[in-house]
């Protein structure tokens, strides 16, 4: 064998080598691609589900903003990925969805909070975006102040979704006339707020639901006095109309009776 037939084949061999790892590197680069859109699919969803199910009492207006930005900025990323027709619609209708946030004017209504359940997925999905913060803060796609005033009212919302929820039920039990379960379960709501009560937030709802407290057992206290100056006026009225009754002239006439 020549020397020129061995350089030959240890070129065509380091030619194929090479062509191998060149595979290699494409398909590594492929999988990663294919990695990371997975990745941001699962967070444009995850996005999503805070955007949908947090009810509008825990999702103050700058933190929604905040997410939508999230939302749009992850389906730009997508997009230079997979350019792909539904992610730009997707992405165009998250970006209006913003926007008309933003112009609004009008208060959301605040969803109820009418099942124990729903309690234990709130209090989850909370834990889930404190998670998100922390990632967020260390991609750096949210600043450090932004990322505690964030932090600081979900502590809030942990203990005010319980609160909520005592709060929920004794307004069922008001309506349905049963006060003294009604005053007890505002009392509860108060009581679950008691671990924060020097947060602002937490001491203004503690208030409310004290009130309300009260406010029954006023009204409680206020009709039963009426109802026993009613049971006296009564009793007068029916010792009046004995002694009429019995009266000299009187009993003679209704002594037929």
């Amino acid at each position: 064998m020549t020397t020129i037939t061995i350089i030959v084949l240890l070129a065509l061999f380091g030619g194929f080598i090479g062509f191998v790892i060149m595979l290699q590197v494409k398909e590594q680069a492929r999988l990663e691609k294919l990695r990371k859109a997975s990745l941001l699919n699962n967070q444009a969803r995850q996005i999503r589900r805070y955007l949908d199910d947090f009810p509008p009492q825990y999702q103050p207006k700058d933190l929604r903003l905040w997410l939508f930005s999230c939302l749009v900025s992850v389906f730009d990323e997508l997009l230079s990925l997979q350019p792909d027709e539904s992610l730009k619609r997707r992405r165009a209708h998250a970006a209006e969805e913003m926007q008309e946030f933003r112009d609004s004017k009008q208060k959301r209504k605040a969803r109820a909070v009418n099942d124990e359940l729903q309690v234990i997925e709130l209090k989850r999905l909370f834990d889930s975006f404190d998670n998100f913060l922390n990632v967020s803060k260390e991609q750096k796609k949210i600043d450090s102040d932004s990322a505690f005033k964030y932090r600081s009212l979900l502590a809030f919302f942990r203990y005010k979704v319980s609160a909520d929820h005592k709060g929920y039920l004794a307004r069922q039990a008001f309506l349905m006339n049963k006060f003294d379960d009604a005053i007890g379960l505002y009392k509860q709501a108060v009581d679950e707020l008691d671990p924060i009560k020097e947060v602002p937030e937490a001491d203004e709802a503690r208030k409310k639901f004290q009130g309300y407290a009260d406010e029954i057992e006023s009204d409680l206290l206020l009709q039963q006095q009426e109802q026993a100056l009613l049971g006296d006026d009564e009793e007068d009225d029916t010792d009046d109309e004995w002694n009429k009754f019995i009266g000299g002239s009187e009993f003679e006439k209704k002594k037929y009776f």
